[in-house]
C-alpha cells in the first residue's frame, strides 16, 4: 500500500530545523504485515529527543529512515500468526520489542533483548525484515516503529493493547516517555510505594 511518511535522507542536520529542514514528507510503499507482524493506522505520535539524536547524527543510524517511535493507533490488519489482537483494537507502539528467548529476555530483562538491539541498530523490524520501500529500494525502520506516517507495519512484540476509552493522543506517550520515566523509578531506583522523591528535570520523561 502507499503511505506518506517523514523520511530522513541524511544525518547531521543542525538546528534551527525550520531552516535545515531535515525531514521530507514522501510517498513510500508499505508491504503487508508478515509473520507475527501487524499493520497499524497511526492516530497520534510524539516527538522524542531520540528522534533528534538521529537527525543531528549523535545516534548514527542507516538512512534513508522513516522516523518516529512513540505512537498509538488502531489495528488495521493482522499478519500470519497474530492471534491475540483484532482489527480495530487500540494499541500503543513501543520501541524495544523483546524476542522472549535470548539470555537477557530469559533473565527477565526484556529491555536488553539482543535481537531487538541488533534490529534497532540496523533499521529493521524484529524479524530482520524491512517493509518500507521507495523506488524499489529499502527504507529503514526507526527503532522498529517508524510512526511519523499514516500507517506502519511493526512486530506484534512492539505493540501493547490499551483500553479504547483512553484517548490515543495521551496513549502515545506510553510508547516512550511514560515507560522510560516509570522504568527508572520502579526498576532502577526501586522507589517503594508511598515514598517522596525529587525529580530533577521535568521534560517529557521526568513528568511521567
Amino acid at each position: 500500500m502507499k503511505i506518506r511518511a517523514a523520511v530522513l535522507n541524511q544525518m547531521g542536520h543542525s538546528s534551527p530545523y525550520e531552516k535545515s529542514r531535515p525531514l521530507a514528507i514522501e510517498e513510500l510503499e508499505l508491504d503487508a504485515p508478515g509473520q507475527d507482524e501487524v499493520l497499524v493506522q497511526i492516530k497520534a505520535a510524539g516527538l522524542c529527543h531520540s528522534d533528534l539524536s538521529v537527525i543531528n547524527g549523535d545516534r548514527p543510524r542507516p538512512v534513508p529512515m522513516a522516523l518516529g517511535h512513540e505512537a498509538a493507533g488502531v489495528v488495521a490488519e493482522l499478519g500470519p500468526g497474530v492471534t491475540d489482537l483484532q482489527v480495530d483494537d487500540h494499541v500503543v507502539m513501543v520501541f524495544v520489542p523483546s524476542c522472549g528467548h535470548c539470555l537477557p529476555c530469559s533473565e527477565g530483562r526484556p529491555a536488553l533483548c539482543e535481537p531487538a538491539a541488533k534490529a534497532n541498530l540496523e533499521g529493521t523490524l524484529l524479524s530482520g525484515a524491512r517493509r518500507l520501500h521507495r523506488d524499489e529500494c529499502d527504507v529503514h525502520h526507526h527503532i522498529g516503529v517508524s510512526c511519523f506516517a499514516d500507517h506502519a507495519v511493526v512486530s506484534r512484540r512492539s505493540l501493547v493493547k490499551v483500553d479504547p476509552d483512553l484517548p490515543l493522543d495521551e496513549a502515545a506517550l506510553f510508547g516512550c516517555a511514560v515507560i522510560t520515566g516509570v522504568g527508572a523509578v520502579v526498576n532502577t531506583a526501586k522507589v517503594p510505594p508511598g515514598s517522596s522523591v525529587a525529580v530533577v528535570g521535568l521534560g517529557g520523561v521526568g513528568l511521567n
